[in-house]
């Protein structure tokens, strides 16, 4: 069925011709003024993908238990994000004869049914995306929903898949694929926002300054929810990449040392499976908050997956880092003393530097060495 509204006619079947065909999906793009960025875009996914030691038999190992059970994991979706109800509401308005549920299973199936993450996928994620938009499902919205999909994938895969010792990359995989998608979120979303700065500023002036202002708030919004972790509010694991790559090289020009601390919860399925996920959740929330409350600003927090972290500590050798650790173990202990850290520190400079992937690499060993001792253990 045409939507009636004439005045968002154009938007509104641009958002739904997706996969009509080259020409059509020029327009798409060239409208949404994302052409421009179809370049920078295979470098970033190149850039992401190529952290990961990526199978592609694994990822057809996963493809069809996922095809079979998308509608459970759509059901988990709405229950997480019932607001996704309004947006049906909101297409309803134009008389669309639209599912969101179909919408949202081929934005699901489109990230695995690819043998190549190329130009042609970047391009149906970046239709994808702009469909989402133009059905009016805000920004911060979009971006917390995608956090969620991405956390039941990897529950997913860890429960039905049987990947073997693929299965922590593999979530890695996943949950690379679906920053990508942020970011592209972001991006899209930022390039509509300036195109409208730019037709204020032709109108009124001062209105143009405070539009500016609004800009700027939505887009430090945006970035955080780009960077940030969702459950525990520090950093993701690209972001920490990208920032301890910076510090690793202003480290060698001043010639000062940086130690790094991977550490993760012990038995922490067991906490999942005897006392539920939502408990789970509070002991990952609170490592978050434990760690912004005892380390400087300076220093770098990351949730590197499930129930790991690292902390970069900048101008620290080892010995120093293991008395930062010793604060978080005692902070963390007041509240829950049935719960314990396997903990491993690396430190490179100040002569000498090895490369991010090697410091990260070796303060992970370290922490399994770590893992052979009950209770909280600290190995450097």
């Amino acid at each position: 069925m045409v939507p009636q509204n004439r005045k968002s006619d154009n938007a509104l079947l641009s958002a739904f011709s997706t996969r009509s065909g080259s020409s059509a999906r020029s327009g798409a793009l060239t409208r949404s003024g994302l052409s421009t960025r179809s370049g920078l875009s295979t470098q970033r996914l190149e850039q992401l993908i190529a952290k990961i030691h990526y199978q592609p038999e694994t990822l057809a190992t996963f493809k069809e238990p996922l095809l079979t059970s998308i509608n459970n994991i759509i059901d988990e979706l709405y229950r997480e994000h019932p607001q996704m109800a309004s947006v049906k509401l909101h297409t309803d308005e134009y008389n669309l004869s639209t599912d969101l549920r179909d919408v949202l299973k081929q934005y699901i199936e489109g990230l695995f049914v690819t043998a190549r993450y190329d130009q042609v996928y970047i391009t149906e994620r970046i239709e994808l995306i702009v469909q989402y938009k133009n059905i009016g499902v805000p920004a911060l919205d979009f971006i917390q929903f995608i956090n969620t999909l991405s956390e039941l994938l990897c529950r997913f895969a860890q429960q039905a898949c049987d990947l073997g010792s693929a299965q922590g990359s593999f979530c890695h995989f996943i949950r690379q694929l679906l920053q990508f998608d942020i970011e592209l979120c972001a991006d899209t979303n930022l390039t509509h926002l300036y195109a409208e700065l730019d037709v204020l500023r032709q109108q009124n002036e001062s209105l143009s300054r405070d539009i500016e202002a609004r800009i700027a708030k939505r887009t430090k919004d945006l970035m955080d929810q780009v960077r940030l972790d969702p459950l525990t509010k520090i950093y993701n694991i690209s972001a920490m990449q990208e920032m301890l790559d910076k510090e690793l090289a202003l480290a060698k020009r001043r010639q000062t040392k940086v130690s790094l601390v991977y550490f993760d919860v012990d038995h922490f399925k067991k906490i999942n499976d005897t006392e539920g996920h939502i408990k789970g959740d509070e002991v990952l929330k609170e490592i978050g908050q434990t760690l912004r409350q005892c380390v400087r600003q300076t220093d770098i927090a990351c949730r590197y997956g499930g129930d790991e972290f690292c902390l970069v500590l900048l101008e620290c050798n080892a010995q120093e880092a293991q008395g930062v650790c010793e604060k978080l173990i005692a902070t963390f202990r007041a509240r829950y003393p049935t719960y314990s850290f396997s903990m491993g520190i690396a430190e490179t400079g100040a002569s000498e530097f090895v490369s991010v992937k090697q410091l990260i690499h070796l303060a992970d060993q370290k922490m399994y060495l770590a893992k052979k001792e009950a209770g909280f253990t600290i190995v450097l």
